[in-house]
C-alpha cells in the first residue's frame, strides 16, 4: 500500500493550479483524497471502528478521529508539540504528488468551488470506547477574539456501528430545574475532584441511522457510537468537566478558547462566563432536545438504481420555520451492478463506507473508489475518499461494481443546499 510520505508535496501556487487544471481535465473534476487521522490527548479511549490499526501519534495522544475534506488545523492545546504541523489537514493525491486541500482552495477556489463559495465545513468521524467529556463549543459571541463559533451536527452511520461500545447514549443540555447557583457549584468543583457535570443534563440513547443537531454553547457528552459529524470549520471548545471515567481532563481545555482565563481572571470569573454560555440565547440547553434537535434521515428519492437520503440537515431548532444552511450531508446508495446519476448544487467531499465501484463524469476517466477494510498506518493511502468540484457535481455518476451496495456519504459546505434548512422532519419509525 502506498504511503503519503512518499509523495512529493506541491506548495507553489502556479504549480498547484497547473496540476489541478490537468487533473480536472482528465477526470472532469473528481479528485482523490488521502485519509486524515487526528489524535486527541488523554480524554478519550479510541473505539477501533474507523479502520486504523494500532498507530498512535505519541504516548500522550491517541487517534480516535478521522477528518474528511479538512482545511482546519486540529488544535490540541499544550499537546500540539507532539502532533504533526499539518495535524487535521487533508491532502489531494494526484499521481506521485500531494497538495494540501487548504492550499488547493486558496490557489484554485474558482476551479474547485465555483464562483465566490467557501469550503467552511469540517466533516469528520469520531470513534470512542466510552463517552467523552461533557463540553460545549462557544458561539461567535463567546469565543476569544479571532476565533469562530462552532455549531455541529451528528449522524451515526449504520456501517460503522455494528458494535455500539460501552456507552451508546449522550447527556444533552441542562435540565431546567437547575438554578444558576446550582450550576456554579458544579463548575466551581472543577479543581477539587470529580465535578459530575453530567448531573446537569438528560441522557438519551443513541440510535444508529439517525442523528442530532447540536447548537453552540450547549453542554453535551457524546456517547460511544461512531459519529459522522459536520461542523463549521472551527476547532474551538470548552471542557468544564473535570474527570471522565477517573481520567483527569487537561486543565488548559476549560478556558483555551474563551476571552477570560483562569490565570489572569480567576476560577470564579471563568465559571461565571461558562454559565453565561449555558444561558446564551444561541444555545439549546433549555430546550426539549428530542423535540428540537433529533434528526432521522429524510428520503430524497428511491429508484431502481439506488436511493439518496438527507442525513444532516436543519441546523437549528425544529420549531423554527427555516434554519440557516450552515452545512449538510447526504447518503447515496447504489445497487449492485447499477449506475446512479446525481445532480448536486455545489462541490462536496465524499467517503465510501460500503462496496466498491467508480465515480465518473461522462466522457472522462473514472475514479475507482472502495470502502476500506483496514489502514495499517496513518501514512497509508486509500481509495475511499474523494472530492467533487462544483462543475462535476452537476453531472456525475456513481457506479457499483461490487455484490454489496455502494454507500457514499456526501458532505457540503454552507449555502450549497438551501432547501436543507426547511425540510419537514419526519416521525422516526423504528424496526425497519
Amino acid at each position: 500500500m502506498k504511503s503519503i510520505r512518499a509523495l512529493k508535496r506541491l506548495t507553489e501556487p502556479s504549480k498547484i493550479r497547473s496540476m489541478l487544471e490537468s487533473e480536472h481535465e482528465r477526470t472532469g473534476g473528481i479528485f482523490r483524497l488521502a485519509p486524515t487521522w487526528v489524535g486527541r490527548p488523554g480524554i478519550v479511549v479510541p473505539g477501533r471502528r474507523i479502520k486504523l490499526r494500532d498507530d498512535y501519534l505519541s504516548q500522550d495522544v491517541a487517534v480516535n478521529e478521522r477528518w474528511l475534506s479538512s482545511v482546519t488545523y486540529a488544535d490540541n492545546g499544550v499537546y500540539n508539540a507532539v502532533c504533526p504541523e499539518d495535524h487535521g489537514l487533508s491532502y489531494l493525491v494526484i499521481g506521485e504528488h500531494k497538495i494540501q486541500l487548504k492550499e488547493a482552495l486558496e490557489s484554485c477556489g474558482d476551479l474547485l468551488l465555483g464562483g465566490e463559495r467557501k469550503w467552511n465545513v469540517l466533516p469528520k468521524f469520531f470513534d470512542n470506547w466510552h463517552r467523552i467529556p461533557n463540553h460545549l463549543h462557544p458561539c461567535d459571541d463567546h469565543c476569544a477574539e479571532g476565533l469562530t463559533g462552532k455549531p455541529e451536527s451528528y449522524h451515526f452511520p449504520e456501517e460503522l456501528n455494528m458494535n455500539r461500545n460501552a456507552y451508546p447514549a449522550s447527556p444533552f443540555g441542562v435540565d431546567p430545574t437547575f438554578s444558576d447557583e446550582q450550576i456554579l457549584r458544579y463548575l466551581g468543583q472543577y479543581f477539587k475532584g470529580d465535578n459530575r457535570l453530567t448531573d446537569l443534563g438528560n441522557t438519551i440513547n443513541l440510535i444508529p441511522g439517525t442523528g442530532w443537531c447540536m447548537p453552540p454553547c450547549t453542554l453535551h457528552a457524546p456517547g460511544s457510537l461512531t459519529t459522522y459529524e459536520l461542523q463549521v470549520a472551527s476547532d474551538v471548545t470548552c471542557i468544564p468537566e473535570s474527570r471522565v471515567n477517573d481520567m483527569v481532563m487537561p486543565p488548559d481545555l476549560i478556558d483555551r478558547d474563551l476571552p477570560v482565563k483562569i490565570k489572569t481572571d480567576g476560577v470564579e470569573a471563568v465559571c461565571r462566563y461558562i454559565l453565561s454560555m449555558l444561558r446564551c440565547k444561541n444555545s439549546g440547553n433549555a430546550d426539549n432536545f428530542r423535540e428540537e434537535y433529533f434528526r432521522p434521515p429524510v428520503r430524497i428519492f428511491d429508484c431502481a438504481e439506488g436511493s439518496q437520503n438527507w442525513v444532516i440537515y436543519r441546523t437549528g431548532r425544529a420549531g423554527e420555520a427555516v434554519n440557516a444552511d450552515l452545512y449538510s450531508a447526504k447518503k447515496a446508495m447504489v445497487r449492485s451492478g447499477a449506475a446512479l446519476r446525481l445532480n448536486e448544487n455545489g462541490a462536496f467531499g465524499a467517503i465510501v463506507l460500503s462496496g466498491h465501484g467508480r465515480v465518473r463524469v461522462s466522457g472522462n476517466e473514472p475514479l475507482p473508489v472502495e470502502s476500506a477494510s483496514m489502514f495499517p498506518t496513518r501514512d497509508a493511502l486509500g481509495g475511499d475518499e474523494f472530492f467533487v468540484s462544483a462543475d462535476a457535481a452537476g453531472k456525475f455518476e456513481l457506479l457499483c461494481d461490487s455484490i454489496e451496495e455502494l454507500h457514499v456519504y456526501q458532505h457540503f459546505a454552507s449555502d450549497s443546499n438551501p432547501e436543507a434548512g426547511s425540510i419537514p422532519i419526519p416521525e422516526y419509525m423504528p424496526f425497519g
